[in-house]
């Protein structure tokens, strides 16, 4: 083509168009194709707006999925690892192995006194108590006319010196009170305000599983998560929890240590765990027990969480794959709607690398809108379950998972624009200029 009919071509388009052509130079700017690419991808939305709204919600779902999946998970490990750490002293607890096939195949075996004995022995010097739970975490309880459910634990002075329940009002009881089969307890807080106040439940007697109890005093524990409130519950003398289940078949023991910062915790983990060993006669295969640290909790939990965000990440996947056929599918339309564009844009010199870039970087701006909406879809989705419910803990906003989400979104408009952009970059510009 000669220059009088380059030149004819040129005059003979829009003003509109050539007036926007005319910016690009042979050799434009990162910052001016990146323009260009935004300004592109608001002409998708403008010319596609259903195709481009749901591609681009696709997208936002996906990322929000991994917002709220993240902030969830995190949220809940938090909580618990925290409340866990949140005592006052280094605490080692010793239960009984609570996994599934121990429960149903019937191969639980209960932690006993002589279990007990052990770890008071190697730790003489430290607080060593035993915290009995009776029944389930929903037991009957009534103060007068007043009716509620909580967990009901039996226990010795000592278990209140490693501080993982803090008094609110009323008093500690003393060795004396709890001798034997004794009949003062403390209430959670939050059973406490179930049965009438914390002020009003003091000096009143709660009946408990065919028993009865003074209430002395009323106390705060670790908060709330996995649908379990640490605050609905009874803490009693142990003796007075044996005689309520005197076959033992309802009750389930518990051995908590304390320790000061300076003790190595995981240190004395392995230890508790080698001379249990020995006293259960456990050899070669599995624990029948778990000795539970704070960074044991942690690495249970994140085991744990890990395989139900890959099954939830998986259905993201496919979420993300039905937006980047959409994606695919705008900006095959956007090319074949803007190929005199195109046309005029490599008449005045651009190259096509520049058109592949500028139709490449408009994929990647669109599934960044989705990006940068989904993250906002999922805090809000993850903030909204948290307050409503008390199962995740406390409410939190993954940063990291954020990132992530806003990462894969631009991943997935990079890997959908390629072959687009590629075909605009292919475009003949004779042919387009000719194209109505």
């Amino acid at each position: 083509m000669n220059a009088t009919t380059r030149s004819a071509e040129v005059s003979s388009v829009p003003v509109a168009e050539r007036a926007a052509a005319s910016t690009v130079e042979a050799a434009p700017s990162g910052w001016f194709v990146l323009g260009e690419a935004f300004q592109a991808a608001l002409r998708q939305l403008r010319s596609f707006p259903v195709r481009t709204a749901v591609a681009m919600l696709s997208v936002a779902l996906g990322v929000a999925g991994i917002v709220s999946v993240a902030s969830l998970s995190e949220g809940l490990s938090r909580t618990l690892v925290r409340s866990f750490e949140s005592m006052g002293r280094q605490v080692v607890i010793v239960r009984s192995d609570p996994s599934y096939e121990s429960l149903v195949l019937g191969r639980a075996n209960r932690l006993s006194e002589r279990d007990l004995r052990v770890v008071a022995t190697a730790f003489a010097q430290r607080p060593v108590a035993p915290l009995l739970r009776f029944g389930a975490f929903n037991n009957p309880v009534a103060l007068g006319t007043r009716k509620s459910t909580a967990a009901i634990y039996g226990t010795t002075p000592d278990y209140f010196r490693l501080g993982e329940v803090e008094l609110v009002v009323g008093a500690w009881p003393s060795r004396q009170d709890w001798r034997g089969r004794g009949r003062q307890c403390l209430l959670g807080r939050s059973l406490a305000e179930e049965l009438g106040g914390m002020a009003a439940v003091l000096d009143r007697d709660l009946s408990l599983a065919g028993r009865s109890c003074r209430v002395v005093g009323v106390v705060k524990g670790a908060g709330s998560a996995l649908g379990f409130d640490a605050e609905r519950l009874v803490i009693a003398p142990i003796g007075l929890v044996r005689a309520m289940d005197a076959d033992g078949n309802l009750s389930d023991l518990e051995i908590h240590a304390g320790f000061s910062d300076a003790d190595d915790i995981e240190a004395i983990g392995r230890r508790l765990s080698t001379q249990l060993r020995k006293q259960r006669h456990v050899a070669g295969g599995e624990d029948d027990f778990i000795v539970v640290t704070a960074q044991r909790l942690r690495g249970y939990l994140d085991d744990t969480l890990a395989s139900v965000r890959a099954g939830l990440f998986l259905l993201m996947a496919v979420v993300f794959a039905v937006a980047a056929l959409g994606i695919g599918n705008v900006m095959v339309s956007g090319v074949n709607a803007r190929r005199r564009e195109i046309a005029i844009k490599r008449a005045i010199g651009a190259s096509r690398a520049n058109v592949f870039l500028e139709f490449l970087l408009e994929a990647v701006v669109l599934t960044g809108f989705g990006g940068v909406l989904g993250v906002a879809l999922g805090a809000v989705a993850a903030l909204a379950i948290t307050s409503s419910s008390s199962y995740f803990g406390e409410p939190t906003v993954s940063w990291s998972g954020c990132l992530f989400g806003v990462v894969t979104a631009l991943l997935v408009g990079l890997l959908t624009g390629v072959w687009p952009a590629a075909r605009a970059a292919r475009l003949d510009p004779v042919a387009g200029l000719h194209h109505h």
